[in-house]
């Protein structure tokens, strides 16, 4: 079973009778699902997607391990089929978790000082300088047109592997190319 331990667990989960609700203020994927703040996942749902992994046959021994393993994001209410609390907070953990829900509410989107910052180098334009680029003047047009002797000079002058490549496919379109035709398939292999 893929290195897995054959559990005695139902493969069914008939006793889970409760549900998890997703209580902040953001959605999660979990569980193979997304569940919108309020949006609830039943302990069953849950039991079928991660029961085996967890070893617990128990509803509330597997809902303290949902807590531990799974759900760890977020802020999660534990409740039974009656609406009663099935896991309790501590008091001191849910007056916490209240003032950060007030927090961001307060705040809104803005929660992080690096949102608000503008990106470096924004506005900056970039221009290239044509006088420093090398090979300007050589086109794939230019090679072609030129006598051999002349187009010869501006292919061993090229670094440009495109410009090259142009060129080579422009001389099949022209007659009496052969030459250019090989000297650029030569330099082709050379530039790279």
């Amino acid at each position: 079973m893929n290195g897995v331990k054959d559990l005695d667990l139902p493969i069914t989960a008939e006793g889970f009778t409760g549900f998890v609700v997703n209580e902040s203020l953001q959605a999660y994927f979990i569980l193979q699902r997304q569940v919108p703040p309020g949006g609830k996942i039943k302990l069953s749902d849950a039991y079928l997607a991660v029961g085996r992994k967890s070893g617990k046959a128990d509803e509330f021994a597997f809902a303290q391990w949902l807590q531990k393993h799974v759900l760890q994001r977020g802020r999660w209410g534990y409740y039974n089929q009656e609406g009663d609390v099935l896991i309790a907070k501590e008091a001191a953990e849910v007056d916490a978790e209240e003032k950060a829900v007030d927090a961001e509410r307060k705040v809104g989107l803005k929660t992080s000082p690096s949102r608000e910052r503008d990106a470096r180098g924004a506005g900056r334009v970039l221009r290239r300088n044509i006088n420093d680029a090398k090979g300007v003047e050589i086109t794939p047009k230019a090679i072609i047109e030129a006598p051999y002797e002349e187009a010869r000079a501006l292919i061993e002058k090229s670094k440009d592997r495109s410009v090259l490549k142009k060129a080579l496919a422009l001389t099949q379109h022209f007659s009496h190319k052969e030459k250019h035709m090989r000297h650029l398939m030569r330099r082709i292999e050379q530039v790279y």
